[in-house]
């Protein structure tokens, strides 16, 4: 076998490997920018740069700036600090369980650890063009626990997300001038879990924090067949400037199909066995993972042709407006009390287009044929996708600010790379006489007979106070062969 054929063989075994052994990744819905250790500790301004295999997922048409084959993976940690205060309640409490509804409750998994990314990329000896493979998922928190004994119980008490994305990305440009490229991606959904407590009276008046029939109910749901893609480019007019865009312009619709069950809450209700089976349980929802366009230029600051440090700005888009709700078809038959088809279930979320002005550069303190040093600092600004009166507890997509630091090492063919990012998000307030996400009541649906003539709609399960935060640590590893 010659040297150039057991290459290319090395290189299409690492492809392989990438797409069926990566572990899997998990995403909590509202991406936090942006992937990638690099773009992490530039604040999400590497949308122009896009210069190493990342740009898989930011800008496809950056693989043109990698030459022979990389094989990159980075492993991001993520901490959400995240807090909801129960407002005081002007409808009746209900039964005393014994717990305070008024306390401060916060996620019990702070720490969300399973946020990999895998790619290898090849040109495959060829002077235009770059290929990649991976899989990664967006870069969120995919997985909050809330207890059954807290003020949130009737929003939320437990969700877990996990959201995969197999990818194929093909470039072509020339080293020194631009690059085109696009990203076809498979979207999987292995698991859309969401758990809350549901008010499972007959009939009867509005209870703010607890009721004598309150059940915890659960979806489990998944999709493993969507697909989406992703297409971007860069141009350098001059050797100074470069400019860059960047987008997912085909949608990736979820259809997600599996089941809902009921189950007691601990020390509160006893529910029989029979009462909580439901038979025919089925569970249906549409979400969309909305098209994005990002944009930026870029300064070079250089000594020769070495350069010496750049300054990026990039705007981001993302048409979140597309979300107004989660409606969730259910079939079955509720046994609580007498046999009930199971009604459908609507939370309303109305959610907003966002923007997003990120600003960031990397000094290249050290730059050989040997080795390398770079030390990167980045800022952004991002809007709220989350209404007021619709703040909700499973995706805190509130306005932002982020500021990330990254150092990057090269020895030889091996990049060693550490990013640190915090993320401050404003508090929100949600008053009882205007939130907008009610009480579950599948037994006794409002409105409708449930609110006794008393005018309310039903009872408000997000009147309180929001406070949230993100810490983000990604380590990444670069190999060049």
């Amino acid at each position: 076998m010659s040297t150039r054929h057991r290459h290319h063989l090395v290189v299409a075994s690492l492809l392989a490997s990438t797409l069926l052994g990566a572990a899997p990744s998990r995403a909590g819905g509202f991406e936090i920018p942006e992937s990638g250790t690099v773009a992490l500790g530039r604040g999400g301004a590497f949308i122009v740069l896009a210069n190493d295999p990342t740009a898989m997922i930011l800008n496809p048409g950056g693989l043109r700036r990698l030459r022979g084959t990389h094989l990159l993976y980075n492993h991001a940690l993520v901490f959400e600090h995240s807090t909801f205060t129960r407002a005081p309640s002007d409808l009746p409490p209900g039964t005393d369980y014994g717990f305070d509804p008024l306390a401060p409750v916060s996620n019990g998994d702070t720490i969300f650890a399973l946020g990999g990314t895998l790619i290898a990329t090849t040109d495959f000896g060829l002077a235009d063009w770059t290929f990649a493979a991976g899989v990664y998922g967006p870069n969120a928190h995919g997985q909050r626990t809330y207890p059954t004994e807290g003020g949130q119980r009737y929003m939320l008490t437990s969700l877990e997300a996990v959201l995969l994305m197999p990818s194929l990305a093909v470039a072509y440009g020339k080293d020194d001038c631009f690059g085109v490229g696009v990203t076809f991606q498979y979207v999987m959904a292995p698991s859309l879990d969401m758990g809350l407590v549901v008010d499972g009276s007959q009939a009867g008046g509005l209870h703010a924090y607890y009721s004598g029939n309150d059940v915890e109910a659960k979806i489990a749901m998944s999709d493993m067949a969507s697909f989406s893609a992703i297409v971007g480019g860069w141009w350098r007019p001059i050797p100074e400037l470069e400019l860059g865009v960047a987008g997912r312009v085909v949608p990736a619709a979820l259809n997600l199909e599996g089941k809902f069950s009921l189950k007691n809450i601990p020390g509160q209700t006893q529910f029989s066995e029979q009462q909580l089976t439901v038979p025919g349980s089925a569970a249906r929802l549409d979400l969309t993972l909305p098209i994005t366009v990002k944009g930026g230029l870029r300064y070079r600051h250089l000594d020769g042709a070495r350069e010496v440090f750049d300054v990026e700005l990039d705007v981001a888009y993302e048409n979140w407006s597309a979300l107004e709700r989660y409606d969730v078809q259910l079939d079955g038959t509720i046994n609580l009390f007498v046999g009930a088809e199971a009604p459908d279930t609507v939370i309303e979320k109305r959610w907003k287009d966002t923007l997003s002005v990120r600003l960031g550069g990397t000094w290249n303190a050290i730059d050989n044929e040997a080795n390398a040093l770079q030390i990167s600092l980045g800022a952004y600004w991002e809007s709220a996708a989350v209404p007021a009166n619709y703040e909700h507890l499973d995706f805190l997509a509130f306005q932002r600010v982020g500021l990330g630091f990254g150092l990057g090492g090269r020895f030889g063919g091996l990049t060693l790379r550490a990013s640190y990012s915090h993320v401050f998000q404003e508090d929100r307030e949600v008053s009882e006489r205007t939130g907008k996400v009610y009480q579950q009541r599948p037994l006794d649906p409002c409105p409708g007979t449930c609110d006794n003539g008393a005018g309310w709609s039903g009872v408000p399960s997000n009147a309180g106070r929001f406070e949230s935060g993100y810490d983000l640590l990604s380590l990444g590893l670069d190999a060049a062969f």
